[in-house]
């Protein structure tokens, strides 16, 4: 049994050069400072670029590991909402929507447009 962090953000244009390299570069500064113990699943974000579609700029999904207990999956859960963070912040002008499996947690995050 897993569960997992789920992000999609929605705009009406694409991601600019620089809005990639900068959240690019969030993610691999996450990965590479992971302080949790072993990697479990890194910070995934799927590749949409080619086919822009429903003016989604930003896909991805993360498992977090049950098997270590719930408060080693809850540490974990923070650390890459961390991440995710940051990247809503680099993305000011984006409709996110985050969910643990079935769970909206979408207002649990702060957003500069709202």
């Amino acid at each position: 049994m897993s569960v997992s962090l789920y992000y999609t953000a929605k705009r009406e244009h694409p991601l600019s050069d620089q809005e990639k390299s900068a959240y690019q570069k969030v993610v691999e500064h996450y990965i590479a400072e992971y302080p949790l113990g072993d990697l479990y699943e890194d910070f995934c974000v799927y590749d949409f670029e080619e086919d822009f579609t429903e003016n989604v700029i930003f896909d991805g999904s993360t498992k977090l590991p049950l098997n270590e207990g719930e408060e080693h999956c809850l540490q974990v859960l923070n650390y890459w909402a961390d991440c995710l963070q940051e990247i809503i912040d680099l993305l000011p002008d984006a409709q996110w929507n985050i969910h643990v499996d079935d769970a909206d947690i979408t207002s649990q995050f702060h957003y500069s447009n709202r």
